[in-house]
């Protein structure tokens, strides 16, 4: 007959297997887009499965202002996340994000330190919460947090491996990501800027001629007019463009009448 103990330890040490497997397997996976929203959704779903979680949620330090913003979350959409500020100080992910150190909230109503706004604003209960800082290159970006154990049962040290893992993984793929979509934005827009640029400068070529009779004087200046705000609705489409590919700004889809369009 064979020994309980063993028995369990065995099964014990397949299930962390399956697990690590489990890890490369989606690490290979994370490695293979350069899309940041396919991305960050890909991560949010690894968190839960891994974590065995009901909610996992990504949130990241913005470059231009230093705030604290959910980027991805399985539990909000797109206005809710950009409507949401989470505080550095008296938030667990801003305290992650700060110490760069794992977190474990075992009993968020018994936890000073819970950020309850978020809670109160989707009407959504967290019960328990593990959060851990996502690194890349020797610096936190950000938190990554897995939200409401299943079946009740508490993180555990695995847990905290795990998705302590899976964060600095997610955390180069989406470095990578934001360099791939900075370059290749760059580019294009250099590309574009190009035309009205030369027209540009052509129009004041052509203005200093000194017998250039002033109604040709006076379409050239028309042009030129034209070519700037032709560069001034460039680079607000550049900007937005921007926001839209930095997962700042998000497209809410909803349904509507094709034929309306048409």
């Amino acid at each position: 007959m064979a020994n309980p103990v063993r028995r369990d330890m065995t099964a014990t040490v397949e299930q962390l297997l399956a697990r690590y497997e489990r890890i490369i397997e989606i690490s290979q996976q994370l490695n293979s887009t350069l899309d940041h929203v396919a991305l960050l959704n890909r991560i949010v779903s690894a968190a839960m499965e891994l974590t065995s979680s009901e909610a996992s949620s990504i949130l990241l330090i913005d470059p231009a202002t230093g705030e604290l913003r959910f980027e991805q979350a399985s539990n909000m959409d797109a206005s809710e996340m950009q409507s949401i500020i989470v505080p550095l100080e008296g938030s667990i992910a801003g305290w992650v994000v700060t110490h760069g150190e794992p977190r474990v909230i075992e009993n968020t109503r018994e936890e000073p330190g819970f950020y309850r706004s978020v809670d109160d604003q989707l009407q959504f209960e967290t019960r328990n919460l593990l959060a851990v800082p996502m690194r890349a290159h020797n610096r936190v970006i950000g938190a990554l947090e897995a939200v409401n154990k299943r079946d009740g049962y508490p993180f555990n040290a695995e847990d905290i491996k795990t998705l302590t893992t899976l964060a600095g993984q997610a955390a180069i793929a989406i470095e990578n990501a934001r360099l791939f979509q900075q370059s290749d934005f760059m580019a294009e827009m250099v590309h574009e800027l190009r035309t009205p640029l030369a027209a540009l400068k052509t129009s004041t070529a052509l203005l200093m001629r000194p017998n250039l009779p002033d109604d040709k004087r006076m379409d050239i200046i028309a042009t030129m007019q034209g070519e700037t705000d032709r560069l001034i609705r460039m680079t607000s489409d550049y900007l937005d463009l921007a926001r839209l590919e930095s997962g700042r700004v998000r497209l809410e889809v909803n349904p509507f009448e094709l034929t309306r369009l048409i």
